[in-house]
């Protein structure tokens, strides 16, 4: 077994225009801003002198990039707000907002956030306005002017209006994005990346959406290829929801029509997101673009289960992923937005533009939130990628190892050794083994917790819908993993224990083991490490010859009982000692299935004398339990878990089996 190490961790550099907010830092990079509008600049041929000239004269008509909006005029009330550390309450603005255009947006702005309705403080920090305590960012401020003047990185360079849903400038900054992320060391190759000399983890078709260049190229028509064929050419990835249907839809390669597709296939025969996703394939300059139900033959005498193998190299051989965060299903699309901005200008104390402006990025809003991203399948996608672009209903986000960068040109960075670093980096999953026992530990109950949250179509994909990923993170450790169970932190990791309903789900041919929660449908929770001190019993340990069973000891309920009546809505059970004193606690995997004569349990660890803040040095030490029922001689089921004091559990069997 690999020893874990702590990991030496980077002290970090002062950003300005910084703050923490959910584990995100936004900070924006005024450097990448500038090359970026002035690539654009040159590549359509408009020199910077004009674009002065018209600055000048207040006709510049050209958005979103720059704008000819002239400044209002603000109160002394809204100017403290921008320009110094004023901290405004909402109830102030509203007296002003019909004199004051820019107050009546700020206040107009901030009641969509405030569901309280309370007289919550504005302020501003970095380059936008923040909403109470936690500092939500609720109006962004930008200058359009980072071509032409030095940036003092004290207002974020970026468009006063987003870019037009499918104009050369969104299409342009994807591939600014791509020639940014490909100088990245980390980004630019990861552990899973194909070799295209060995066609090593190539998928068994793409589809080839043309070049323009090329002679006979008809952007109406794609048609699949074996990906052996692309030589040294890449690949994007699509991620997407499929969408409620029992049948195979009739857009899918199927048995019947996959040879006519190797000829050519109308793009007009595609659902929208399908025709977004070559859209997006075409505007980065990528000719070969993987759709799951074009490129996998669907139904009866197709491929599926030979190819839902390959997912892992899948994902993580491709360019890059797009993910359809915003489409609901296969026919929404994903290009649009759901919003249009809305802004006013002003002017600074050195006279220069600064915009104020709605619908700033809400990655966890828009991304973390969205329907794809509460589907099973997309974890494992979305982990494998080495960079996603998300299109969210407001904006399209950049997601790669250095962080992610939104489409108005803020920059989200996470703390090391936190979740989301751990889902950014391009390093993972190898990067588990050198973050220290504590941070993978809670990497990985985040990650398990996460998972069990999210829905399928098919109960029963439960177990192969993390199975790439599991086995990919189980390497990583070193260690084995079984159904969710990592052997490195398999104590901890059976001490699971349902958040909601649960159901318990029926697996053909064989089933899963009663201690693993993929036995049961519904989310997890797990119980807390006190103070990072439990003593786990080593008795404890997966079968080396069956790795759906645990080898234990079996321990007895003694001088006390469960009380069968709980309260109102209450998930556990009490335990008593016979003079009525609650002594512990039990939880049922399902209920509706309690058995108040079950008094077997196992022992998984047992929190150290005088841990807990008001322990004063006493022996008040608690097992952590899992209770079981005996199916047949020797052998347990799991039924539930629990607490109880030292003192009323005595081993009554040796080398049992829990299956």
């Amino acid at each position: 077994m690999h020893k874990m190490e702590a990991p030496l961790l980077d002290s970090g550099n002062s950003i300005e225009g910084l703050f923490e907010s959910d584990d995100w830092q936004y900070v924006f990079d005024n450097r990448f801003a500038q090359r970026f509008i002035r690539n654009w600049l040159a590549q359509h041929f408009i020199p910077i002198w004009l674009v002065r000239l018209f600055i000048r004269k207040r006709r510049l008509e050209f958005d979103p990039l720059f704008n000819s909006k002239a400044p209002i005029q603000f109160c002394t009330l809204c100017h403290p707000i921008l320009f110094s550390d004023r901290i405004v309450g909402l109830s102030e603005l509203r007296n002003v907002r019909e004199d004051c255009h820019l107050c009546n947006l700020i206040s107009r702005t901030a009641e969509l956030y405030n569901g309280d309705r309370q007289d919550v403080k504005i302020t501003r920090t970095g380059s936008a306005l923040t909403i109470g305590p936690s500092r939500h960012r609720i109006l962004r401020l930008c200058s359009d002017r980072g071509s032409l003047v030095k940036s003092n990185n004290e207002t974020q360079i970026s468009f006063p209006v987003l870019p037009a849903v499918e104009g050369s400038l969104r299409f342009s900054l994807l591939r600014a994005w791509l020639r940014w992320c490909d100088k990245h060391s980390g980004c630019k190759s990861n552990n899973h990346q194909h070799s295209n000399k060995s066609k090593e983890g190539l998928p068994t078709r793409l589809l080839y959406v043309g070049n323009p260049d090329s002679f006979g190229y008809n952007p109406d028509f794609l048609k699949l290829v074996p990906g052996s064929e692309i030589g040294a050419a890449t690949y994007v990835a699509l991620s997407h929801c499929w969408g409620a249907s029992d049948k195979v839809p009739p857009y899918c390669t199927t048995e019947g029509n996959i040879s006519d597709r190797q000829v050519k296939l109308s793009i007009a025969d595609l659902p929208l997101t399908f025709r977004d996703a070559v859209k997006v394939a075409r505007g980065l300059k990528v000719q070969y673009l993987w759709i799951d139900s074009l490129c996998i033959m669907q139904g009866e005498g197709g491929d599926w289960k030979e190819e839902s193998k390959r997912m892992e190299d899948v994902y993580a051989s491709a360019y890059c992923t797009i993910a359809a965060t915003r489409a609901v299903d296969s026919n929404a699309g994903f290009l649009k937005r759901d919003i249009r901005s809305e802004y006013v200008c002003i002017q600074d104390d050195l006279g220069q533009p600064v915009y104020v402006c709605t619908c700033p990025a809400d990655f966890d809003e828009e991304v973390e939130r969205a329907l794809l991203n509460n589907r099973a399948w997309v974890m494992q996608e979305r982990f494998l990628s080495r960079r996603t672009i998300h299109f969210g209903a407001n904006q399209m986000y950049w997601e790669c190892g250095e962080g992610v960068y939104c489409e108005d040109l803020t920059q989200l960075k996470s703390s090391h050794g936190k979740t989301k670093h751990f889902k950014l980096n391009p390093k993972f999953p190898n990067l588990l083994f050198n973050s220290g026992f504590s941070n993978t530990m809670y990497f990985l109950q985040s990650f398990l917790v996460d998972y069990s949250n999210r829905g399928l179509s098919k109960k029963t994909d439960r177990v192969v819908a993390l199975s790439w990923l599991a086995a990919c993170i189980a390497r990583a450790l070193g260690c084995y993993e079984s159904f969710g169970i990592f052997e490195f932190y398999l104590h901890r990791n059976l001490l699971w224990r349902r958040s909601g309903p649960m159901e318990r789900i029926k697996y053909e041919p064989s089933e899963v083991p009663s201690w693993s929660w993929m036995t049961y449908t519904g989310g997890i929770e797990f119980m807390d490490d006190l103070y990072g001190k439990l003593d786990v019993f080593n008795n404890l340990k997966l079968s080396e010859g069956d790795q759906k069973a645990l080898v234990t000891n079996v321990w007895e309920f003694q001088n006390c009982y469960l009380r069968e009546e709980t309260k109102l809505g209450a998930a556990r059970r009490q335990i008593l000692e016979s003079c009525g004193m609650e002594i512990g606690w039990i939880m049922y995997d399902v209920e509706g299935e309690e058995d108040f004569r079950q008094r077997q349990s196992v022992v998984v660890g047992r929190t150290r004398q005088g841990d807990g803040p008001e322990s004063n040095g006493l022996d008040n030490r608690e097992y952590h339990i899992l209770l079981v029922r005996q199916r047949r001689e020797n052998k347990y089921e799991r039924v539930g878990i629990g607490m109880v004091q030292q003192g009323y559990l005595l081993r009554q069997q040796l080398e049992v089996r829990i299956l």
